[in-house]
């Protein structure tokens, strides 16, 4: 990577141009949701602000919706009743999009975990059409709201959580077990649109000892871990499974008794190659232990599963750039959390870590610390080419102050935001300040704005390539704003 430049200014649109709505005008109501609405390939479509306006009665709520687009134009609004049930709480999951549609999810359940089940439904953006709701039992499909009576004794005899997941023109329905429950599902169902049944896809039936994890999808593969913890038969398998049949495109045996290390990792799929990087440990039986990390590495599969490429990168290797004992300790006792791995088209991967360690507080005990990010650039063989270090205080108030990041450029470049509390060299205040760093042609950008005053403070999200939405919370309006800005992403 070049030089650092760092630049004081962070915007070149001036705010004749900013493109601004008011969320106070957009409903009334009680405001539970803004968030960002994907499309599938992670491109930003729009925002989905979901108000809580009535309780109808003791099982009946009334809530109103407005989709904005990637402009903040209004795409559609409109209300809805949905089911509540005494004693159990709730709260929607943020939207997935597919094609045209939007499915909202609906989680219920109690403090210990023993009820803990999802409702549905399906918005058709184009019509404006809500659809009643629908849910999951027994390996079934029912639409409606599940009945009042009866239901908390019912829900504590279910073993497993039904989550369906918005991709390829319908939905992946996994599951996931309750706090109570010592078994592991072992099914995965995919249903199109019309609510059919299109496939089924079976790990196995040892519901003890094993255990699948969906890792990510794209648009025509499922990738999944499938882990085993049994005596000599222990390992631990990465899974691609065709989006479209349910098919198994290939099984990669990643760990086995007989394996160095435990591997925790993160996908993407290049053409016909699929990528895995992310951290190593030495192997023991119990599986990956981040406390026991000694590096990196990356591994190429072509489409039928086969090996094309596999490095470890220790973190000793690293001298040469930062200096870092074998156990990972920077200066000071600080370790590197990742926050994303970067992975480009042309194979070549960025390591975003921020420097962590856990601390000690007498009220609250263990406390994790974090301050500066650090930037590894490997080549597309894996070579460590460099380390940048981005300078911020030490967090407050959480234990991150990462934001979020997106890919710019067709995957080409990337970008990542901050948060940090500094204090001004002149007026010795402390207030917020919005980090942004780009990764444009292996050069990197860092600007930085104000966040916070006595009179406003700024929530940030993520926006269209080249763009931040900004929401605006001023002590002398009784609404915020939101606006978008343009980036000097150059």
């Amino acid at each position: 990577m070049k030089k650092l430049c760092f630049v004081s200014l962070l915007f070149i649109a001036l705010s004749v141009n900013a493109q601004i709505s008011n969320l106070a005008n957009l409903a009334s109501g009680t405001m539970e949701i803004f968030t960002p609405i994907y499309e599938e390939n992670k491109n930003i479509y729009g925002y989905f602000t979901l108000f809580k306006l009535d309780k109808l009665s003791q099982n009946e709520e009334k809530y109103e919706y407005v989709i904005l687009d990637k402009n903040l134009n209004k795409v559609a609004n409109g209300e809805f009743i949905d089911t509540t049930y005494k004693g159990i709480y709730s709260r929607y999951y943020s939207p997935d999009k597919v094609g045209d549609n939007l499915i909202l999810t609906k989680h219920y359940g109690n403090m210990n975990g023993s009820i803990a089940f999802t409702s549905s439904r399906m918005l058709e953006m184009n019509s404006n059409d809500i659809h009643e709701p629908f849910y999951f039992k027994d390996q079934n499909l029912f639409k409606g709201s599940r009945e009042v009576d009866n239901l908390k004794k019912e829900q504590r005899a279910i073993k497993f959580l039904n989550v369906p997941i918005g991709m390829n023109n319908g939905f992946l329905v996994i599951k996931a077990k309750k706090k109570m429950t010592k078994e592991n599902p072992t099914n995965i169902y995919f249903y199109n649109l019309n609510h059919e049944k299109v496939w089924e896809y079976d790990f196995g039936d040892n519901k003890r000892e094993s255990a699948y994890r969906l890792i990510s999808f794209d648009d025509d593969a499922l990738y999944f871990s499938y882990n085993t913890k049994y005596h000599k038969d222990t390992n631990a398998k990465f899974l691609q499974i065709n989006l479209n049949t349910g098919r198994l495109n290939f099984s990669y045996l990643l760990e086995d008794v007989n394996s160095k290390y435990n591997y925790n990792y993160t996908v993407k799929k290049i053409n016909d190659r699929t990528i895995l990087t992310g951290k190593i440990s030495p192997y023991k039986v119990s599986g990956y232990d981040y406390n026991t990390v000694v590096g990196f590495f990356k591994i190429v599969l072509d489409s039928k599963g086969n090996e094309l490429f596999k490095k470890h990168f220790l973190w000793e290797e690293a001298n040469e750039f930062i200096e870092m004992n074998k156990r990972g300790k920077l200066e000071s006792g600080y370790k590197l959390f990742v926050q994303s791995y970067f992975i480009f088209k042309d194979e070549r991967i960025v390591v975003l870590s921020e420097k962590f360690k856990v601390g000690s507080n007498l009220l609250v005990g263990g406390i994790v610390k974090t301050t500066d990010f650090v930037l590894l650039e490997f080549d597309n063989d894996f070579n460590l080419k460099s380390v940048e270090t981005i300078k911020k205080d030490l967090s407050k108030f959480s234990s991150s102050d990462f934001l979020f990041a997106q890919y710019l450029n067709d995957e080409k470049d990337a970008v990542f935001f901050y948060q940090d509390y500094q204090k001004d060299s002149e007026t010795k205040e402390k207030n917020w300040v919005l980090g942004i760093v780009s990764i444009v042609n292996g050069e990197i950008n860092h600007e930085k704005i104000p966040m916070s005053s006595d009179d406003f403070y700024i929530n940030p999200y993520i926006a269209r390539e080249g763009y931040i939405l900004l929401r605006e919370f001023n002590k002398n309006s009784d609404f915020d704003k939101i606006r978008l800005e343009r980036l000097n992403l150059n």
